[in-house]
């Protein structure tokens, strides 16, 4: 579409899923894509198991969305195998093919990650145009999330007390491998 083709770079819980569905509503209002539609999936959904599911799979997906938007999340799955290569052949066929001429497609994942995948295949990379990276959540994002959480499930919850206590926590769980930002704040 005349808007192009994304690459949501960061890890987990910094806005990628969230932001894709909220760009499908603004770009479709602006009429950039033919409908407010969002197909949610991931690199190892699109591919198969032997020849020829693979292909199958991702055109599945394609329709599916087709006039929206494709959200491919832990899209650098795609980089792996024999049916991860079939996978992204058949996503660059499609940005490049009339009949997905309104689909907007979102690859998203970890920045090394997404760039390996991206060096996979030579016409990849040049048909994305937009590259947007989400970077991890500070301490007072987290405090922020926390507050936002606590208030929505009616906790009662002393600001002062946790504006005090929670930061320095959450500033020793955010180097931890595995933190998951937005979605471990939550829990």
């Amino acid at each position: 579409p005349a808007v192009g083709h994304f690459v949501f770079l960061g890890a987990p819980g910094t806005g990628k899923t969230t932001v894709a569905r909220v760009m499908s509503a603004v770009l479709y209002r602006l009429d950039l894509i033919p409908r407010d539609h969002l197909v949610q999936t991931s690199g190892l959904d699109l591919t198969g198991q032997y020849v020829g599911e693979t292909k199958r799979k991702v055109k599945e997906e394609l329709d599916r969305a087709k006039g929206g938007v494709l959200f491919v999340d832990e899209a650098y799955e795609l980089a792996s195998g024999q049916y991860g290569k079939e996978a992204v052949t058949a996503l660059v066929d499609a940005m490049t093919s009339e009949e997905y001429a309104g689909l907007c497609i979102v690859i998203a994942g970890y920045k090394a990650d997404i760039d390996a995948m991206l060096e996979t295949n030579v016409g990849l990379k040049s048909r994305f145009g937009h590259f947007w990276e989400f970077p991890d959540w500070t301490p007072e994002d987290c405090l922020e999330q926390f507050l936002r959480t606590a208030k929505q499930k009616q906790f009662c919850v002393d600001e002062g007390a946790a504006k005090s206590i929670i930061p320095p926590g959450f500033k020793k769980l955010l180097p931890l491998k595995g933190w998951a930002n937005a979605r471990d704040v939550q829990k």
